[in-house]
């Protein structure tokens, strides 16, 4: 277990420590499996100074889920003691004022924080996990039963060679995957226009984007958005907010799928006035109505007036929605004209995960089969190549990436994207990748490392209880 200089050998490498990878180790703790993912060694690799959520804390936008289902990924008797500090936690009594409504994005990032640095704290001091902040994973390669995970740190190269290897490094999206999206649908965007990502646009303040848009909205430019979900409507909100006064009059949105709603319940969904298809639409484990694809709280505001009054929220942004798939009459030619037309368009169609490069020990890449919203993964995780080789051993669940519907993790019938969530990293998605890397771990080599000897092989690769004084959370439902 664990080596020194160029070489380390454990059992377990946790690539990433943002809402996956922590969620992973919360649940760990959780569960009482951390020592036994620990036995062997567990090496924690997170590209950041100060690891634990990623890039969260940097979206201007509501969460969409309410304060208490964050607060639930905290609220158990094992963590009692790991959490008692966030007694004094304003980041906490903000979450905890807003348990039934929808916390901005930001607040939730620093409580995540905190109660992260506590979780790291607490295991490398009891479980003699290393943490390897400001190190960048490069390349990881599939080699036999094992993985090589190369990183770097500070100019330094090193290898580690393990059992199994859990990745979440983040997503990002691809323009040209948007541009594949659209010509599968015979759509296409003109090629002066400039694409822009919902993940860049919501991590900007109103007068950047009144900066960005500028020269658009002086020559009355169009505008069109891309996609149905949450942060297109998010996306929608903040132009419409920042925009209004400096010209913007229309923004145009084309959605392949009809705009879904989430509802707690089918009775508050009925009261609504909403129509649903009781069958296909309703989570089986829930009971909820859209509970994976529907837009919630502020998203779900905004889509609402959109669909009944064609105005984004309150301001008086007009907005156009077009479906492209089996809409009616007319919208397909209309996004079509639509898309030629605008200067600008924003991608809100979902992330590809962030990865290192991926190889096997021969040198031949290795290329992830993608589905849509994420990648071709079973259960736990565990990804497809492109012959259709399972990857076991290798476990991705984070953005970019998800899991697929799953009658344990629950959803409706009707969706057919990738599984993401806070809640879901914390809980029903990281147990089946705990209980398939512990399991993967109590299987012995077929040929045991020697470390002696692979200190000397290393090539260079420039060569080649009840939560502590938490009375109000002890029976909140989330």
């Amino acid at each position: 277990m664990y080596g020194d200089h160029l070489e380390t050998v454990c059992g377990c490498v946790v690539g990433g420590a943002g809402p996956a990878g922590m969620g992973l180790l919360f649940n760990a703790l959780k569960s009482g499996t951390m020592p036994e993912l620990a036995k062997e060694g567990l090496i924690i690799v997170d590209a950041s100074p100060t690891p634990g959520t990623g890039r969260l804390g940097q979206y201007r936008i509501t969460a969409n889920s309410v304060g208490d289902v964050f607060l639930d990924c905290l609220r158990d008797p094992a963590l009692r003691d790991v959490f008692e500090p966030l007694e004094h936690s304003p980041a906490y009594w903000r979450i905890r004022r807003q348990a039934q409504s929808a916390p901005q994005l930001a607040d939730v990032a620093q409580l995540l924080a905190e109660a992260s640095t506590l979780v790291l704290d607490f295991i490398v001091e009891h479980y003699g996990v290393k943490l390897w902040s400001s190190t960048t994973i490069t390349e990881v390669v599939h080699d036999g039963d094992e993985y090589q995970v190369w990183v770097e740190s500070e100019g330094r190269t090193r290898r580690i060679r393990c059992r199994a290897v859990v990745l979440n490094l983040g997503g990002r999206q691809d323009p040209q995957h948007l541009l594949n999206g659209l010509a599968d649908q015979g759509l296409a965007i003109a090629p002066s226009a400039r694409i822009q990502s919902a993940d860049a646009l919501l991590r900007m303040n109103a007068v950047q984007l009144r900066d960005l848009f500028a020269s658009t909205l002086a020559r009355k430019g169009r505008i069109s958005v891309v996609g149905g979900s949450h942060s297109a409507f998010s996306v929608l909100e903040n132009l419409a907010d920042a925009l209004e006064f400096a010209g913007l009059k229309e923004v145009t949105l084309v959605h392949r799928s009809p705009v879904r709603l989430f509802y707690e319940t089918a009775q508050a969904a009925m009261d609504a006035g909403y129509t649903f298809d009781p069958r296909r639409d309703v989570c089986p484990v829930s009971g909820r109505v859209n509970r994976s694809g529907g837009l919630r709280y502020r998203a779900l505001d905004v889509g609402r007036e959109a669909l009944a009054n064609g105005h984004i929220g309150k301001t008086g942004v007009r907005v156009q929605l077009l479906q492209t798939d089996n809409g009616p009459a007319g919208h397909y030619e209309r996004a079509r004209e639509a898309l030629a037309e605008s200067e600008f368009v924003v991608q809100c169609t979902g992330y590809q995960p962030l990865l290192p490069a991926l190889s096997y020990a021969n040198g031949s890449p290795i290329n992830l089969l993608e589905v849509k919203g994420g990648l071709d993964s079973d259960p736990c995780g565990c990804p497809l190549d492109a012959t259709g080789q399972r990857l076991h051993g290798l476990h991705l669940f984070g953005l970019g990436a998800g899991l697929g519907v799953d009658p344990r993790l629950g959803s409706e019938a009707s969706f057919d994207g990738r599984i993401y969530g806070v809640w879901q990293f914390h809980n029903d998605a990281s147990r089946a990748v705990i209980d398939a890397v512990l399991e993967r771990l109590q299987v012995p080599l077929a040929q045991p490392v020697s470390l002696g000897r692979l200190l000397v092989a290393v090539p260079s690769r420039n060569e080649e209880r009840q939560p502590f004084l938490w009375p109000a959370m002890v029976n909140a439902q989330s």
